[in-house]
Order: C-alpha cells, then sequence, then structure tokens
C-alpha cells in the first residue's frame, strides 16, 4: 500500500508579491494626481485628508484582488499577506523618503486596515471566480 504524502501548499507566493506592487502603484499614481491637483489650485489643502482615506482603503483592496492566480481554498491567507506586503512595502518608501523611520501607532493601525482590505480583495475575487465557473 502507498503511503500517502500531502505536499505542503506555500503560503507566500510571487502573485501576492505582484499584487502588493500593483497596489503601490495605484497608491503613487493617487498621490501623484492629487499633488498635481493641489499644485494646479484645483484642489485645497483639504482634499489631502478624504484622498489619503480613499487610497488607504483602494489601494490593499487591489493588492489583495490581483494576489489571487485562481480559485483557492484559503483566499483570506494570500489577501492578509499581500495587504500587508503593500503596507510594508509602502512604509519602507516613506522610511526612504523621510531619511529616519519614526514607528507609531498609527502605521500599525494602517497595517490593519491593509490586511483587513487587502483579505476582502481577495475574497472578492475568490467569489467572483467561482461564480463565473459555476455557470
Amino acid at each position: 500500500m502507498r503511503k500517502r504524502t500531502r505536499r505542503a501548499k506555500k503560503i507566500f507566493t510571487r502573485r501576492q508579491l505582484l499584487g502588493a506592487l500593483i497596489g503601490c502603484g495605484v497608491a503613487v499614481l493617487g498621490m501623484g494626481m492629487l499633488a498635481l491637483l493641489l499644485y494646479g489650485n484645483k484642489a485645497g489643502e483639504g482634499a489631502v485628508g478624504p484622498a489619503n482615506a480613499v487610497l488607504k482603503v483602494i489601494c490593499p483592496f487591489l493588492a489583495g484582488f490581483f494576489a489571487l492566480k485562481g480559485v483557492t481554498e484559503r483566499p483570506m491567507a494570500s489577501g492578509a499577506i499581500a495587504g500587508a506586503l503593500y503596507d510594508g512595502l509602502l512604509v519602507l518608501l516613506l522610511c526612504l523618503f523621510l531619511g529616519e523611520c519614526r514607528p507609531s501607532w498609527a502605521l500599525l493601525g494602517d497595517l490593519v486596515i491593509s490586511v483587513a482590505t487587502g483579505m476582502a480583495g481577495a475574497m472578492v475575487r475568490n467569489l467572483l471566480w467561482e461564480s463565473g465557473r459555476k455557470k
């Protein structure tokens, strides 16, 4: 009788890094567009807070959404990793631009938001694939 072996599934894949990079790209584009609007006096300084809040939700959602390659059993784990990678990459960019890294509770709150919305993005994509496959 042949012994059954269970192949371990990888928890981290290149696809999650790609999703995080897509989320970072969208965040950089969004902030660049906001900077251009501010420079051209098309938007006031009051637009910075709402734009930042919208980007904090949309970009990790996209990171989790693009982290999946196909229907999976664990979309939440994959999305959470993509959201955390997204937040880590943005914090590293922030530290590079500022020249120093100051840990704070706000960064931890941003990480929690990124992980949660990354999970939501991956679950939405998984549901879309599952519903498309049933038809």
